[in-house]
C-alpha cells in the first residue's frame, strides 16, 4: 500500500531478485545488477486472494517496445482515461517482471455467472539486457497464469515471430506431468486442458493480409491469413530440411497448445512523433488516428469473447484468486529451483491441499467464533441448546466449506477435508453415535458441565445462606422452616441451569435440606422440653404460692385469734373498770343521798345523767368492738 494507506492501481505479481518493491511509493528499485530469479509481490499475493469466485487472468506479452502496456490499459473496463500501466519511449524497459491492475471488473460467462477479470502487462520479450532463459520463465508463466494471452507484436509477420512463439514447444521440457501414474513431460494435447485462449495483436500494420481464392487474390482477416499461410505445416517428406521441421513444431505447437486461436491488426495510432510520446494521456485520444482507435475498439470486442474462467490441470477445475495466489507462489517457486523444472500434478496437488487447508480453517474459525459467542452468552444452558448451536453453526461452516471450495475438482481430497472438518467441530463415539468424545464441540460441552457445576453450587449456597440460615439463627419452628425449605427448592429449580442441575440438587442441596430438617426437628424437640420444663417450673411455683397461701392463712388465722383474745381482755378490763367507777360512784350517790336529803332531786338528776352517760358508753363500747373485728 501506498502512504495514504490505498493499493496502488498496478502492483508487480512477480519481479526480478535484483529488484525491491517500495509499495509504499508505488515502484520497483533496482538494488543490484545481476539477475537471477523471479520473486513473488506479497502485496499482489494478498490482493489476490480477496477475489471471490471464477477469475479471468488476461496477459499482454510479446517483443519489448511495441506498447504492451498501452493496449493491457485499454482492456480494463471502464476504460480508463489515462494509461495504468507505465509507458515509456525509450529504449530502456519500463515493466520489469510481471504486473497486475487492481481494477477488477466482471464478466459474463456461459453459465449466467460472473467472473472477476484482472489484467496483467509483462516485461517484455526479447529485450536487450534480458536472457533467453529470462524470456522463456516469462513466457511459460504467462501461459500458465493466463486466460487470455494477448500476444503483441509489431509490424509485418515474419519467420521471427513465429521463433518468438517456439516457446510453446519447449513448455514440454519444462512441464512435467503424471500420466498412467508415472511422472512424464507434458504434451501438447495436456496444454489445451489447461493453457489460454490466444490473440495475436498485429501493431502498426497498413499492408492488406491477401490470399488467393478461385485464382483471385481476396483481402481477408488477419486470423485466416495466419492459419492459412503462417501456421500452414508444409508437408514433410524424407528430403524435408531440418529447419522446415523445426518451423513445423514451432507452428504444430502453437495450433495444438491453445484452446482458441484468434488475431487482429492496428494501424499506426499517428504519425506525429509527440502524439505517440503521449499515448499515456487521456487528453491526447482525439489527435489519435480515428482508425486506430476503432480498431482497437474491435479488439477490446474480440478479447471479451476469449475471456473464461482460469482452469488449473489435471485436478482442479475453475480457480479463484486465493487459489490463483497459490498457484502464482508455486510456479514461481518451481522455476526459481536449480534446473527451473515446472511438476505440474506436484504444483496442483500443493494448491489444491494448501487451499482445501485455508478453506478448512476459515470453514472452521468461522465456526469456533460463532460458538465462542453462543458460549458467552449462552453458558451455561441445556446440553440441547449447546447440540442446536452446534448444529447450526457446523452448518454454516460445512456450507462455507463447499462454497469455498465447489472450484475444486479432486473428490478425494475434497471428501478427505470435509470429514477432518467435521472431526475438528465434533467427533462421535461409533458405538453412541449421540455421544461427543472429541472436537470442539467436546469442550464446549465440558466448559458447559463446569460452569453449570459451578453455578449450580453456588446457587445452593446463596439460597441456603439468604433464606434458610437467618430461620436457623433464629430457631425457628420446624413448620416455618419447611415452608422455606420448599422456596428454596422452587428458586433453585427456577434459577439453575445446565446439566448439572439435577446432580447438584441430589446431591449438595438435598444433603443441605437434611442437615437443615434435623436441626430444625432438633429445635422443635428442645422447645418440647423446654415446655415440659417450663410447666414442672410453673408447678412448683404454685406449689409454693399456695404453701404460702396456707401460711398466710394460718398466720391471719393465729393474728385474728390473738387480736379477739385482747378484744375480750379489753372488753373484760372496760367492763371491770366500768364496774368499779360505777359501784364507787353509786356508793358516793348513796352516801350523799344519805348524808344530803337536801341535795337527793339533784343526784337523781346526776343518777339520770350518769345512766344516760352510762348508756352512751355502754354504745361506744360495743362500735369499738364492732371495729376491733
Amino acid at each position: 500500500m501506498n502512504k495514504k494507506g490505498k493499493i496502488p492501481k498496478v502492483i508487480p505479481l512477480c519481479y526480478p531478485d535484483n529488484y525491491v518493491w517500495k509499495g509504499s511509493k508505488g515502484v520497483l528499485e533496482k538494488k543490484g545488477k545481476r539477475r537471477g530469479h523471479l520473486v513473488v509481490c506479497e502485496e499482489a499475493i494478498d490482493f489476490l486472494r480477496t477475489i471471490e469466485g471464477p477469475i479471468c487472468p488476461v496477459a499482454v506479452t510479446g517483443p519489448a517496445r511495441c506498447g504492451k502496456s498501452y493496449i493491457a490499459s485499454q482492456l480494463i473496463e471502464p476504460r480508463p482515461q489515462d494509461t495504468v500501466f507505465k509507458t515509456s519511449h525509450k529504449q530502456t524497459p519500463e515493466t520489469m517482471g510481471i504486473w497486475i491492475s487492481t481494477d477488477v471488473f466482471k464478466k459474463k460467462m456461459k453459465n449466467k455467472a460472473e467472473m472477476s477479470v484482472v489484467i496483467m502487462d509483462t516485461e517484455g520479450l526479447g529485450a536487450f539486457n534480458a536472457y533467453s532463459q529470462d524470456d522463456l520463465q516469462l513466457f511459460s508463466l504467462m501461459a500458465l497464469l493466463s486466460s487470455v494471452l494477448v500476444y503483441n507484436s509489431r509490424g509485418s509477420l515474419t519467420s521471427e515471430d513465429i521463433k518468438q512463439l517456439s516457446w510453446v514447444s519447449t513448455l514440454g521440457d519444462m512441464i512435467h506431468g503424471e500420466r498412467d501414474g508415472k511422472t512424464s513431460k507434458c504434451r501438447e494435447d495436456d496444454f489445451i486442458r489447461f493453457f489460454p485462449n490466444f490473440m495475436w495483436l498485429l501493431r502498426d500494420v497498413s499492408l492488406a493480409f491477401i490470399l488467393e481464392r478461385d485464382g483471385e487474390e481476396k483481402e481477408v482477416e488477419v486470423k485466416e491469413y495466419i492459419l492459412e499461410e503462417v501456421l500452414k505445416l508444409e508437408k514433410e517428406t524424407a528430403m524435408t530440411s531440418k529447419a522446415v521441421k523445426e518451423l513445423n513444431s514451432y507452428r504444430r505447437a502453437v495450433l495444438k497448445s491453445f484452446p482458441i486461436f484468434d488475431a487482429v491488426k492496428l494501424p499506426l495510432p499517428s504519425m506525429d512523433p509527440k502524439v505517440l510520446a503521449k499515448m499515456d494521456k487521456g487528453a491526447n485520444h482525439n489527435r489519435l488516428n480515428p482508425l486506430f482507435v476503432s480498431e482497437v475498439d474491435h479488439f477490446v470486442e474480440r478479447c471479451g469473447k476469449l475471456m473464461k474462467p482460469k482452469k488449473a490441470w489435471p485436478y482442479v477445475g475453475n480457480i479463484t484468486g486465493r487459489q490463483y495466489a497459490e498457484l502464482l507462489k508455486q510456479y514461481v517457486t518451481a522455476f526459481a529451483s536449480p534446473g527451473g523444472m515446472l511438476q505440474i500434478n506436484t504444483v496442483s496437488h500443493k494448491v489444491i491441499e494448501t487451499l482445501l487447508y485455508e478453506v478448512r480453517s476459515d470453514a472452521f474459525d468461522d465456526y469456533k467464533a460463532n460458538m465462542a459467542a453462543f458460549a458467552e452468552s449462552a453458558l451455561p444452558c441445556a446440553t440441547y441448546e449447546v447440540i442446536n448451536a452446534h448444529n447450526k453453526y457446523r452448518y454454516k461452516a460445512m456450507r462455507m466449506f463447499e462454497q469455498s471450495s465447489k472450484y475444486i475438482n479432486d473428490a478425494d481430497r475434497l471428501h478427505s477435508y470435509r470429514q477432518s472438518l467435521k472431526d475438528l467441530m465434533a467427533t462421535y463415539d461409533k458405538d453412541d453415535c449421540h455421544k461427543c468424545i472429541g472436537g470442539h464441540l467436546d469442550k464446549i460441552l465440558m466448559s458447559n458441565e463446569r460452569k453449570s457445576e459451578a453455578l449450580c453450587k453456588k446457587l445452593v449456597e446463596d439460597l441456603v445462606a439468604e433464606e434458610l440460615r437467618p430461620l436457623i439463627d433464629a430457631e425457628r419452628s420446624e413448620d416455618e422452616i419447611s415452608l422455606k425449605i420448599a422456596e428454596v427448592e422452587r428458586l433453585y429449580k427456577a434459577k439453575a441451569r445446565g446439566p448439572y442441575i439435577w446432580d447438584v440438587y441430589k446431591t449438595d442441596l438435598a444433603k443441605k435440606i437434611v442437615t437443615i430438617s434435623g436441626v430444625a426437628s432438633t429445635f422443635k424437640d428442645k422447645k418440647k422440653e423446654n415446655v415440659l420444663k417450663e410447666e414442672e417450673e410453673l408447678k412448683e411455683k404454685e406449689k409454693a404460692r399456695e404453701e404460702m397461701r396456707n401460711t398466710q392463712i394460718q398466720e391471719d388465722e393465729t393474728m385474728l385469734k390473738s387480736r379477739q383474745e385482747d378484744i375480750i381482755k379489753q372488753e373484760k378490763q372496760i367492763e371491770d373498770d366500768y364496774n368499779e367507777s360505777s359501784e364507787a360512784i353509786l356508793a358516793q350517790v348513796a352516801q350523799l343521798v344519805r348524808t344530803h336529803s337536801v341535795l337527793a332531786r339533784e343526784l337523781q338528776e346526776v343518777k339520770a345523767k350518769l345512766e344516760e352517760e352510762t348508756k352512751k358508753m355502754k354504745e361506744e363500747l360495743n362500735r369499738k368492738k364492732k371495729q376491733i373485728r
